[in-house]
């Protein structure tokens, strides 16, 4: 017998594998003796072998190409592990106390001869696709190379025996007690027994009193194997290690065909639990999603009872149940006194229950529930699967149970977001039958905006008739060609038409310029998809009229400055002459110089003058509501008639007209006029004359430094001695006022030139 651990000897090119505890594996460049391996495993066909050491040949070299095949006991493809692991499994297992048997088994030819037959007959154990046919493989070894009489493989199934195979064609029977005989005494205690007379044994009890000897050896966990013979002393301790032999390989095989139906039916599960959840990916409400998760519970996952509960409010309340659960077994039970479903809805963690009746928190809604698998579904609920049966969920139940409601809990998400497009797509149907704001409806393909329909509202602001626009390109007629001077901002940079936004199923609200029967205006946009995430999308676009609201905004700003400066005006500009005033009064009083009161006077005369200004720019911003076609030369003099111009020289230009309104034209040159006088002499001379659009003023004094002609619009700006810098921001605001845009530049002469065009 081996005293030591068995060792693996294996060539340097070979891939390592995983024998389990209690095996050696060592290398034949490492100076070891191979006679000394319980099995070798070469790659090279053409390796030299020890005879007496069993020896898997694992290469990919096909098997009708190797030289002396019957020099090797097994042959493994290339890259088969795991068929590899279980040769060597095999053969380990079948060597196990070889030498010793050999020794008491080889005393005559025929044992030896059975021995032999025995090791090359097991080798179609190996092949054995189910149990079942290793055990009805087994069973032919047993009659063909044993040469027993009767033979049976037990299962042991819970609290009792029945038989997997026979060669008498008992197959199922059963069921046997497990306390029965000799039979549960071999699986109680794990050990064989050889009798010789059952009806001396102790605690044999055949159950046809026509059997006299037995071999009875057990198969690990899983149950017995017996021969029975009708004569006494029909075995002996050969056939008993024959026996044992034999059903080692049975167990070793059993174990790997096991452990391979496992994996296949777990990967079949997975990929079944898969092609489930893509099948509720196309689930379009939620009572079809739930309805199909229950299903799939039991039908793949196999469970008894599967549940699935909603949260409404304070409430779990029943969505879906297997069709199969009592009609009562399910109800809407509170959050905060749920048992273990609410427990796992807010704490967000699968629990797993063996029996409800120990677990304090459980509210089984009935008794006859015991094991229990919760999991929680997103923000949605809860999910659970009940058995009646203890201890029924383990660690795999529920990971694939966390993996599909993962997809379910996406899949309603979708479904709630679809819903809520739907919703809102419904109001927009309506609100585009009744809306007094001009709505469209349109196609997005290819980039292409093709009108379905339009409402009143869009024909009568954008000037198209229904039968005109339907059909045609939406933005073609109502985008503006050119990039507004002063454009909104809309809110994706990446997106310059929202309007195209409802081919990737999304929506906007901005406000947007689009053109229209009157001019460019400004409105509010909404677009809203009918259907999101499609290459063809399909929605409305509701455009609300801002215009008049824009410019009132506008308007109320320009007020709100021009109260601003007023109040500076009033808080510092009036101050500084009061103040001269009032102190040249009191020195007057004091000391009675009239100078005083001329200095008193002047201060006066210069707030009289600031006052005029004010007035002026009281009306400064306020668009002129007439106009008329106006000679330009004829409103110049009348200008310069009543301005202090001493002697200043004005030239005019003939046949020049333009639409404003004549007083307020005036008030625009006079200050002009002043302004050349105050800066460039009293000799100034001024010409006013005509350009492409509008008109310009201009002088022959030192002009405006370039650096300043951005300031000297803005209220207060002077240079001069006694000017108080509101007479060129009154010209702006008349010009504003008359929709002009007013510019400062350099005249012929090099003096200051202003320029108005419409």
């Amino acid at each position: 017998m081996h005293a030591t651990e068995p060792t693996v000897f294996v060539d340097d090119d070979f891939d390592d594998i995983d024998l389990g505890d209690g095996v050696t594996v060592a290398s034949t460049s490492d100076e070891n003796d191979p006679s000394d391996a319980a099995c070798a495993v070469v790659t090279d066909p053409d390796a030299s072998v020890p005879d007496d050491v069993p020896t898997i040949l694992y290469t990919d070299v096909p098997p009708a190409t190797v030289e002396r095949p019957e020099r090797f006991d097994a042959y493994v493809s290339r890259g088969d592990r795991s068929g590899l692991e279980s040769q060597v499994r095999w053969v380990l297992a079948s060597t196990a106390d070889r030498d010793a048997e050999e020794v008491a088994l080889a005393r005559n030819d025929a044992e030896w001869d059975r021995l032999k037959r025995l090791y090359e007959g097991t080798t179609d154990l190996i092949t054995a696709g189910t149990v079942e046919e290793l055990y009805e493989r087994a069973i032919g070894l047993t009659e063909h190379i044993l040469e027993f009489d009767n033979t049976s493989f037990f299962v042991h199934d819970g609290d009792s025996f029945y038989v997997a195979a026979n060669n008498d064609d008992m197959a199922g029977t059963g069921p046997i007690p497990s306390d029965t005989g000799l039979l549960g005494e071999t699986h109680r205690t794990k050990r064989s027994f050889l009798v010789d007379d059952v009806r001396d044994h102790p605690v044999a009890d055949p159950d046809d009193p026509a059997y006299r000897s037995a071999v009875s050896v057990p198969l690990g966990d899983d149950g017995v194997f017996q021969a029975i013979s009708n004569e006494v002393g029909a075995y002996d301790e050969t056939d008993l290690t024959l026996a044992e032999l034999l059903v080692s390989y049975v167990s070793e095989t059993r174990s790997r065909i096991e452990s391979e139906a496992a994996l296949r039916q777990s990967r079949e599960q997975i990929e079944r639990l898969h092609r489930g959840a893509t099948e509720l990916a196309a689930a379009t409400s939620l009572d079809e999603l739930f309805e199909r998760t229950v299903e799939i519970t039991d039908d793949i996952l196999e469970f008894d009872i599967s549940y699935v509960g909603l949260v409404e409010g304070d409430y779990i309340v029943p969505a879906a149940i297997s069709s199969d659960a009592p009609a009562d077994g399910a109800e809407r039970v509170p959050l905060d006194d749920g048992g273990i479903a609410a427990e796992v809805y807010l704490s967000g963690e699968t629990d797993i229950t063996d029996d409800v009746r120990d677990h304090p928190e459980a509210r089984p809604v009935k008794r006859m529930y015991r094991a229990v698998l919760s999991v929680p579904i997103g923000d949605l609920g809860v999910f659970q699967a009940t058995t009646f049966t203890p201890g029924a969920f383990d660690e795999r139940d529920a990971e694939l149970t966390e993996l599909l409601m993962a997809h379910v809990a996406v899949t309603a998400e979708r479904i709630r977001a679809e819903s809520r497009l739907r919703e809102e797509r419904d109001r927009s149907t309506a609100l585009f039958e009744h809306v007094s704001d001009a709505a469209v409806a349109y196609d997005v393909e290819a980039g292409a905006v093709t009108v379905r329909d339009v409402n009143r509202a869009f024909q009568s602001i954008f000037g198209y008739d229904a039968d005109d626009v339907v059909g045609s390109d939406l933005l073609g007629r109502i985008v503006p060609p050119e990039p507004d001077p002063d454009p909104v901002p809309e809110p994706r940079a990446d997106e310059t038409i929202p309007e195209l936004l409802v081919a990737a199923g999304e929506s906007y609200r901005g406000e947007v310029r689009r053109r229209t029967e009157g001019g460019v205006r400004e409105f509010i946009l909404n677009v809203v998809p009918l259907s999101p995430g499609e290459e063809r999308g399909s929605g409305y676009a509701i455009y609300t009229d801002i215009t008049e609201r824009k410019t009132r905004e506008s308007e109320l700003e320009r007020q709100n400055e021009r109260l601003e400066e007023f109040a500076n005006i009033v808080s510092h500009d009036l101050r500084n002459p009061l103040s001269v005033a009032r102190g040249n009064l009191d020195l007057a009083r004091e000391t009675g110089a009239e100078s005083r009161f001329d200095t008193a006077k002047r201060a006066l005369e210069q707030m009289e003058e600031l006052i005029d200004d004010l007035l002026s720019l009281a009306r400064r911003g306020q668009l002129v509501d007439e106009t008329e076609r106006v000679d330009l030369g004829a409103v110049a003099r009348q200008a310069w008639a009543t301005t202090e111009t001493e002697d200043a020289e004005l030239l005019t230009c003939q046949s020049v007209v333009v639409d404003a309104d004549e007083d307020r034209l005036a008030e625009l040159l006079a200050n002009l006029f002043r302004n050349a006088v105050e800066h460039a002499g009293s000799d100034v001379r001024v010409e006013v004359g005509g350009v492409d659009g509008g008109f310009y003023v201009e002088d022959d004094g030192p002009g405006i430094d370039p650096e300043r002609r951005d300031e000297v619009f803005e209220p207060g700006e002077t240079t001069g001695d006694d000017g108080i810098g509101y007479g060129l921001a009154i010209v702006e605001s008349i010009a504003e006022a008359h929709g002009w845009s007013a510019i400062v530049t350099s005249g012929t002469a090099g003096g200051a030139r202003f320029e108005f065009r419409a």
